[in-house]
């Protein structure tokens, strides 16, 4: 099998356009260069130089052999430094999900942006359930995790931190008028509306606390005649179809038919955390990326 020094060699005599200028630029004998491509040509089994010639020519089989070994060869240099990259941390794609309703917001693009530049990473993001997302964890899809409790996956060889709290809100349409009047809204006061977002039967998340805190009173929520547990509830909202229970940071995203209104004097709060597993080598992104969220983010009523 020829060595990579040999392939190397090869090029740099070709590019140097004869063996004394390639020896002179390698800083070896021409001797021991000329010996090399003899033994290169021994492994191939073919002749790579025209021999007959005054000055240094390829055979034809030689310059296929030439230029498919350059082309090959600058893809390994290219996987060699990649890799080297790789190994110092360098240009790592690191995978992040987030749940649907924990909205990429400017604060978290940012302290991403911060993260990605600092150490020199590449950052990809999806979205996927709170409980999909722990699964993905444990079968090395993703590296890490923003969840909204509660879910109903254990949480074994998984590491998790809040990052921060919020109120709930009742999103509501603008021209839904029953709660114009009321100065303290209850979760009682919403046992009779339609409900866009009801539970999934094997996740956890948004659409179960809220569930959770409507049996908690008593109820449980009546189902819409179309459901989401996505962000798009808000769009259902919109289109007068009944009502949502969002944390504050739906927001940031309200149609402009839908409105927030307060519920309980915000004390019903919905908290969300950054998850990863245990024996992973992320700690230093994660815990810089944890610190900036848990300080840009804090809720102030």
């Amino acid at each position: 099998m020829p060595t990579l020094k040999q392939l190397q060699y090869l090029i740099k005599i070709v590019e140097e356009n004869g063996f004394i200028a390639a020896s002179e630029k390698l800083y070896i004998a021409q001797s021991a260069l000329s010996r090399q491509m003899k033994l290169l040509e021994q492994e191939v089994g073919f002749e790579i130089f025209d021999r007959s010639q005054k000055n240094m020519q390829l055979t034809p089989t030689g310059q296929y052999f030439y230029q498919n070994i350059k082309i090959h060869l600058s893809g390994m240099q290219d996987i060699i430094q990649s890799s080297q990259h790789i190994a110092q941390g360098i240009h790592r794609v690191i995978k992040i999900a987030h749940s649907s309703s924990v909205i990429m917001d400017q604060t978290k693009i940012q302290a991403l942006d911060y993260i990605s530049k600092k150490y020199q990473i590449q950052i990809e993001l999806n979205t996927l359930s709170s409980e999909q997302q722990i699964q993905a964890l444990l079968h090395h899809q993703i590296d890490i995790g923003m969840i909204r409790p509660p879910v109903l996956h254990h949480m074994q060889q998984i590491h998790s931190e809040c990052l921060y709290h919020q109120p709930l809100y009742l999103a509501i349409n603008t021209v839904h008028a029953k709660f114009d009047t009321l100065q303290k809204i209850k979760i009682e006061d919403l046992k009779d509306e339609l409900f866009v977002s009801t539970p999934h039967a094997e996740r956890g998340g948004l659409s179960y606390l809220v569930s959770n805190l409507c049996l908690s009173r008593g109820f449980f929520p009546k189902k819409a005649s179309i459901q989401s547990r996505k962000i798009s509830q808000l769009q259902l909202v919109a289109a007068n179809l009944g009502i949502c229970i969002v944390p504050l940071e739906f927001q940031s995203i309200l149609p402009p038919q839908v409105k927030l209104l307060s519920l309980e004097q915000n004390t019903l709060m919905s908290e969300v955390k950054c998850i990863w597993k245990q024996d992973s080598d992320l700690d230093p992104y994660v815990e810089e990326l944890v610190q900036m969220l848990q300080t840009k983010s804090i809720w102030k009523p």
